[in-house]
């Protein structure tokens, strides 16, 4: 039988690739897409999806993550309770949204997504019926055919997407491409889950899953207007060309923590929440994964910042280069975010909900404050200067928190950010200079100076921590079985 550590890396392995896979496929749909589409046509369906991600946070009323902390003993009536509840909420949230899309369309000053918004809402029906054997792959750590669904749904979608938009269908082809992702990527994980739902209902286990459930809500309620008002401000006060400067911008910026590091935090979420009990075993887990998490996000941050007008132009074209001075801001943003992820899901899984929930009503009432003034001021850069400031806020409090709810002092956590922080700084900011000093073969120039770069940071790097790669190699690509036994500790003894 694997063990614990064999089944948490082989999940970062599986997720890791298929991320990979996954994003090469996203990043190459987009380019593509950028150059079909116009930005106005990127800003129509994120403004769609300000109602859609709205609502969307009710789909599983918490019960997902409910699911993953439950026993053993009793998670089979656990699922079949949460399937009665869950898809009754997704088609409740279906004709909500049907019916009061003309509204939502009105508030927004843009009556063109009001079709848009009743079509994606059969996103709803089509996920909540997925959502609990879905949670069964999660749960029992079957991250190999959670990455072959998520591969094969971005398959879809590139290809439903491409050759709609290669037909002029406009912003219609995001958003049947969307629809056929999810449902792709629902069958597929029902299918490999091999769960089937049975007539049983038990009130005690509802009320329980709920009482844990309502925070991880109330949080997922508090991020989508922290990830949705700019969105609104951005779309009522600067119009949707400008959204979409925004939102291609954020999508880059968002490359890691949603993309790559964001799933690493799921997959380390079972995880810790079979080790939360064990304070010195649970510290460990936490440090090492950070310490992975920092050494890539830290120098992808700094890349963004300083090759952002160069990335735009030679990727996506010259029409989006003037979302550079957005993205070198929306960079930083990306890097607390993808650092985040590794400590959210500890509070989680010492049934610390409440934590999470109150950071993030901190976050966006921070956030509410600066957004309006700051976007009159300095229109789309006022709004990248608002969400970093309350970005680096809530990441700068979670950080201190765990000394009291993980019992991780902030210190051993700052150490580790240390060398990634200093190597990407010394390494990529000359990189900066030098490339606007190159004026003569500008794309060669690029090439050669980031290419340099990074082979600098990797340098560095190995300088000053000379076990990193050998580490990196034990965990990740020596076979085997892992000793996952943890750590005989207690609270007490800390």
């Amino acid at each position: 039988m694997a063990t614990l550590k064999h089944k948490t890396i082989s999940g970062i392995k599986w997720t890791f690739a298929a991320s990979i896979v996954q994003r090469i496929i996203s990043f190459g749909t987009t380019v593509v897409l950028a150059r079909i589409l116009s930005p106005a046509d990127f800003g129509l369906f994120a403004l769609a999806f300000v109602m859609i991600d709205g609502f969307g946070i009710f789909k599983s009323l918490g019960f997902d993550s409910a699911l993953v902390r439950r026993k053993n003993s009793d998670i089979e009536r656990a699922c079949n309770t949460a399937f009665f509840l869950i898809p009754a909420m997704g088609m409740i949230l279906f004709a909500i949204l049907y019916f009061f899309a003309p509204i939502g369309a009105k508030f927004l000053n843009n009556p063109q997504v009001t079709p848009l918004i009743r079509t994606l809402a059969i996103v709803f029906v089509i996920s909540t019926f997925g959502k609990v054997p879905q949670t069964v792959l999660y749960r029992d750590m079957k991250f190999k055919y959670k990455s072959i669904a998520e591969v094969s749904s971005s398959i879809i979608y590139a290809t439903t997407a491409l050759g709609l938009a290669s037909a002029a269908f406009g912003v219609w082809s995001l958003v049947v491409g969307y629809i056929l992702k999810t449902l792709t990527l629902i069958a597929i994980e029902w299918y490999f889950s091999g769960w089937k739902p049975k007539f049983e209902f038990d009130k005690a286990i509802a009320w329980d899953m709920f009482h844990f459930g309502k925070y991880v809500l109330a949080s997922s309620f508090l991020w989508f207007l922290y990830n949705n008002l700019d969105n609104i401000i951005i779309g009522k006060l600067l119009g949707v060309a400008m959204l979409g400067y925004y939102a291609i911008s954020m999508n880059i910026a968002k490359f890691l923590s949603e993309y790559f590091l964001d799933k690493v935090g799921k997959v380390i979420y079972p995880t810790y929440s079979k080790v939360h009990e064990d304070a010195i075993e649970l510290e460990r887990s936490v440090l090492k994964v950070l310490k992975y998490v920092s050494s890539i996000s830290f120098p992808a941050s700094f890349y963004l910042f300083a090759f952002s007008k160069e990335i735009l132009l030679y990727i996506f074209g010259d029409k989006w280069v003037p979302a550079s001075n957005i993205l070198k801001i929306l960079a930083f943003v990306g890097l607390f975010r993808s650092l985040g992820t590794v400590i959210w899901p500890a509070y989680l899984a010492k049934g610390r909900s409440k934590v999470d929930f109150q950071i993030n009503i901190m976050q966006v009432i921070g956030f509410f404050i600066l957004l309006i003034p700051l976007t009159k001021k300095f229109a789309l850069n006022g709004v990248g200067l608002a969400i970093l400031i309350t970005t680096l806020i809530s990441f700068l409090i979670g950080l201190f928190r765990a000394k009291r709810f993980l019992l991780i002092e902030p210190l051993k956590i700052l150490k580790v950010y240390l060398l990634p922080f200093v190597a990407s700084f010394l390494t990529f900011v000359p990189g900066a200079y030098l490339r606007t000093t190159s004026q003569e073969n500008a794309f060669l120039s690029f090439l050669l100076i980031s290419g340099f770069s990074i082979v600098i940071y990797i340098l560095i790097i190995t300088l000053f921590d000379h076990d990193f790669f050998k580490e990196l190699k034990k965990d990740f690509l020596n076979k085997g079985e892992y000793d996952a036994t943890p750590t005989k500790s207690t609270d007490s003894k800390r």
